[in-house]
């Protein structure tokens, strides 16, 4: 009988480990959001809005305070690039004046003092346009340019931050989640096998330390299962806070999460190349190496003489307020009184208190450290993606020895309740046997959520966006 037992416990086992195949889909169904919202211990009325990865990560981006601090930021380049074309545009400026003057003065013909009242007005535009400046100008522009493409990747860069953090937050409620749900199938078991315990010694078939020994294994489990129930609630709280969710309203996580296959992942050379020349990271710290560089030329073009034309045109108009008939009608004299000029300067640097050469070494300075940072951010890029890149092949290997362990470790439990109610083994057995099943059930969750998280991140180097 024992012997038939054996082999058909064998076969069972192996038929399980056969079927679930190199890496099982979803071998353990993930709760749904339902299920999920009955487990939750928050107590809500109203019906919560049910959210997914990517319905948190959206949510998260568009209401993220950093991502719009950058965005406000990508404002002001934008202004700076305006600001730098129209330092080249010609200026022109147009004045009017007007006055009027009230007194006494000597008439030159009799020699005595009159009462006099006189008008005028006048009217010019001039403008003024560099000719070279050491192309100082032209480089400003190239560095406001610049900054507007690295603010452009530092947004992105803003985003994908955001949505990370967004998506590290949402595994941690549903990996308590599905422990929620791994403790309280744990708590039922132990409570089953208590009531079958008690049974027994009635029976006469257990002893009262048999008993005992099951009841702690239940208050441990309700312990565990209280425990894990806070833990839920407090990843809850974190994915709120990351989200920037208000703490009026409520949602669901929907915890379905489909899985990806180790198979399709591209190989690491590839991944690392794409990651190098377009994370938003690498891009950004190149565009800052570019903007340093030309604000290095921009000074210098300080060093060199400057050249600037200009022009202008100006009338007037004048009269007496006592007699206006003595003087030209004012169409007359805005005619007849104009006057035009043209002007060329020549600036020639030649000593200004060593400004203009500090300021030239300090931007050649600038330009070193943004290489050393472009440099030190490419190395720190390329382990990022190593070591994700690894984790994401030792989390998949993980997974499928997980499920196997899981899986034998169901088989070893079914096998040992069943001894324990014929009173072949001891309540520490069969508390051993619960503990271990429950270990391999954490094990396998853990590794098959973070296959999931380091998969991502490696089709996020790859070209893949986060929010899908």
């Amino acid at each position: 009988m024992k012997r038939f037992l054996l082999i058909l416990l064998l076969s069972i086992y192996w038929t399980l480990a056969a079927a679930q195949g190199p890496l099982p889909d979803v071998p353990e169904p993930v709760p749904t959001a339902d299920t999920a919202a009955a487990d939750s211990v928050s107590g809500t009325s109203a019906a919560p809005v049910r959210m997914t990865l990517n319905d948190c990560m959206a949510y998260a981006v568009e209401h993220s305070p950093a991502v719009r601090r950058q965005d406000y930021t990508n404002r002001n380049y934008r202004q700076d690039y305006i600001e730098s074309v129209a330092s080249l545009v010609p200026s022109l400026s147009g004045t009017v004046g007007a006055s009027t003057s009230f007194g006494r003065s000597v008439d030159p013909e009799t020699n005595t003092y009159t009462d006099v009242s006189n008008l005028s007005n006048n009217y010019s535009v001039s403008g003024q346009m560099p000719l070279f400046a050491g192309l100082s100008g032209i480089n400003t522009i190239r560095v406001a340019k610049a900054m507007r493409l690295m603010g452009l990747e530092e947004l992105q860069q803003a985003k994908d931050e955001t949505a990370l953090k967004t998506m590290q937050a949402y595994f941690d409620v549903v990996y308590y989640t599905e422990s929620v749900r791994l403790a309280r199938e744990q708590l039922e078991t132990s409570t089953a096998n208590l009531a079958k315990s008690r049974k027994l010694l009635e029976l006469g078939l257990k002893s009262a330390a048999d008993v005992a020994e099951v009841e702690s294994q239940r208050a441990s489990d309700d312990y565990l299962l209280t425990q894990q129930e806070n833990n839920l609630e407090l990843a809850k709280i974190t994915l709120s806070e990351t989200m920037n969710y208000p703490a009026d309203r409520t949602f669901e996580v929907d915890t379905e999460v489909a899985i990806e296959t180790p198979a399709g992942a591209s190989p690491f050379s590839d991944v690392l190349s794409y990651a190098l020349d377009n994370n938003p990271k690498a891009r950004s710290a190149a565009y800052d190496v570019r903007q340093s560089r030309l604000q290095y030329s921009a000074a210098k073009g300080g060093l060199y003489p400057s050249v600037y034309v200009g022009g202008g045109y100006s009338t007037n108009f004048f009269m007496s307020l006592d007699d206006r008939s003595q003087y030209p009608a004012f169409k007359s004299q805005f005619r007849d009184n104009r006057g035009y000029y043209f002007s060329a300067q020549l600036n020639i640097p030649i000593f200004g208190g060593l400004s203009r050469r500090t300021k030239v070494n300090r931007a050649r300075n600038n330009w070193h450290i943004a290489r050393q940072r472009y440099d030190q951010t490419l190395r720190a890029l390329q382990s990022e993606v190593a070591q994700n890149y690894q984790q994401m092949l030792g989390f998949g290997k993980e997974f499928v020895q997980a499920s196997k362990k899981s899986a034998a470790a169901r088989l070893a439990y079914d096998a040992v309740a069943g001894k324990y109610e014929r009173g072949m083994v001891s309540a520490l057995d069969l508390q051993t046997a619960a503990n271990n099943l429950l270990q391999a059930r954490s094990e396998r969750l853990r590794a098959r959520l973070q296959y999931i998280i380091k998969t991502r991140l490696v089709e996020y180097y790859n070209g893949q966006p986060l929010i899908r």
